[in-house]
């Protein structure tokens, strides 16, 4: 549904819905909520102040914030052990008696 009110904002604002605060959006209507159920003849004002509301709080630029990923290097130089599970014999302290 917050969803479902940002895109409404940012159709009726002629704006991009990924530019639109999500955090905001939903603050945003936590403090309408109030006044939408109380308000029984101004629900049309109410909602379209909400939407306004809702488009002026917008996401901020922030550069540098994707990365790509990388492959960590194993730093031990011991081989993986994967195929076959641990000998108890071999460890008398692996397994609890």
């Amino acid at each position: 549904m917050l969803r479902w009110a940002i895109l409404a904002s940012a159709l009726t604002l002629d704006l991009c819905p990924s530019r639109v605060s999500f955090t905001g959006a939903m603050q945003a209507v936590e403090e309408f909520a109030a006044t939408l159920r109380l308000g029984w003849g101004r629900r049309v004002e109410q909602w379209d102040s909400l939407l306004q509301v809702i488009g002026e709080i917008g996401v901020g630029i922030r550069t540098g914030r994707q990365e790509k990923r990388e492959l960590k290097r194993r730093k031990k130089h011991y081989k993986l052990m994967m195929s076959t599970p641990r000998n108890p014999n071999l460890n008398p302290c692996a397994t609890a008696a």
